[in-house]
């Protein structure tokens, strides 16, 4: 019975936190879907919007890396699109 209740805990606790990390990427994800896009479009020269990959986890900013999570996002997403485009 404890063991039942102990899971019941531990998986609201986990759905609470991945709801918190999920609403705090929002912006990181759509910075990363726009910079995939242009890099891309870049790289490749096609004019079509390509599928976007899943948006990674956001990683830990270093001292150099944008202080906006959009822009973080997109860079990464741009880089990322850059090297998808050329292949």
């Amino acid at each position: 019975m404890k063991k039942g209740i102990l899971s019941l805990v531990a998986a609201s606790i986990f759905s609470m936190n991945v709801g918190v990390a999920v609403a705090d990427s929002s912006e990181f994800c759509q910075g990363f879907e726009r910079g995939y896009i242009t890099g891309y479009k870049r790289a490749s020269g096609s004019s079509f919007d390509p599928f976007t990959p899943y948006c990674p986890f956001q990683p830990f900013k270093a001292f150099n890396d944008p202080q906006s999570d959009f822009e973080q996002g997109y860079v990464i997403g741009f880089e990322k699109g850059m090297q998808e485009g050329h292949r």
